[in-house]
């Protein structure tokens, strides 16, 4: 190589290296970090975004995930729903079945209490309707205290009531004449009748009377003429009702006075059972009352024994408060 081509070639090789120690920090000296590349307001809005999309990207998938775990429980739970209404279903199946008899039986039951209704409107006018007999003893017209008796209801299929009883009769000393001893017959009753003599309340006999006269110290007399006045009086056949030895009273009594009394009686009311029209004569010649006087000048106890009987000859078969 000549001269002429060297020193081209040294002078460029030392120019290179010139530049290589120009460009080269020197040792030991501080390098100058690089500027951050400034990013564009475009870049930031981009940036914020795509934040903003994962951030939504990640909720909607916590939100899927519990939709999905939802959705089991949900299909679980309709699972268990579906069981429970195959078995209501069921047993509504079973219910249904049984419909018919249950509406059989109900309709069964509907009737029985229409029948019972029925029943029940009758025993409650039977017991509004009820009516009984009353017996007062009296001498001559004065009333024996508490010498007053009461029978049974008196049956509304024409069977009978009875009255028994014995009382005592204080005959005072100045019953100086023949007095008769009297026994008065009255009906009170919740009935519809007993408006007259066309329409009587019931009717009423003796079945016997008898007096006793345990102390002495009364003439008795009466009964039947012919007899000892021992043998008791009874009422007589009647031919207006059948020859039945009994005797209508037309008209009824309330059932309880204006003033409660247990020994108040509806002499207004009342027949006079020892009436000698309606007393049997067994003898044929002559009955009437018993009759007592005083001849001890003092009062005097009798007794009077007695049963009456009580008949609704005017009932009705269908009708209770006839």
């Amino acid at each position: 190589m000549s001269h002429a081509v060297r020193r081209p070639l040294l002078a460029a090789a030392v120019a290179a290296m010139s530049l290589a120690l120009v460009g080269a920090p020197a040792a030991g000296a501080k390098t100058k970090p690089k500027p951050k590349p400034k990013i564009s307001k475009t870049d930031k809005a981009q940036n914020t975004a795509i934040k903003k999309v994962g951030k939504t990207a990640t909720s909607a998938g916590k939100t899927a995930k519990k939709a999905a775990k939802d959705a089991a429980t949900g299909i679980a739970n309709a699972k268990t729903a579906a069981g429970k209404a195959d078995g209501a279903q069921a047993g509504v199946n079973v219910v249904l079945a049984g419909v018919p008899q249950i509406l059989d039986g109900l309709k069964q039951l509907a009737d029985g209490l229409t029948k019972a209704g029925a029943g029940l409107t009758t025993l409650g006018n039977a017991f509004a309707a009820q009516e009984y007999g009353v017996v007062k003893v009296q001498l001559g017209t004065t009333d024996v205290p508490g010498a007053i008796l009461t029978s049974s209801d008196i049956p509304d299929d024409s069977n009978a009531a009875t009255v028994t009883g014995t009382v005592i009769v204080p005959v005072p000393a100045e019953v100086t004449t023949a007095t008769p001893l009297r026994l008065l017959a009255g009906v009170r009753s919740g009935e519809a009748d007993g408006t007259g003599a066309d329409n009587p309340v019931a009717s009423a006999g003796i079945v016997s009377m008898a007096v006793g006269n345990p102390t002495g110290g009364v003439t008795l007399a009466g009964g039947n003429t012919g007899l000892p006045n021992t043998v008791p009086i009874t009422s007589a056949p009647n031919a207006t009702l059948g020859q039945a030895p009994v005797y209508n009273i037309p008209l009824k009594a309330p059932r309880v006075d204006a003033t409660p009394n247990p020994f108040s009686f509806p002499d207004a009311d009342a027949i006079d059972l020892t009436d000698p029209a309606t007393l049997y004569n067994l003898t044929g010649a002559g009955v009437g009352p018993f009759t007592v006087d005083n001849i001890a000048g003092q009062t005097v106890p009798v007794t009077i024994t007695f049963t009456v009987r009580f008949n609704d000859l005017t009932a009705s078969a269908t009708d209770v408060t006839a």
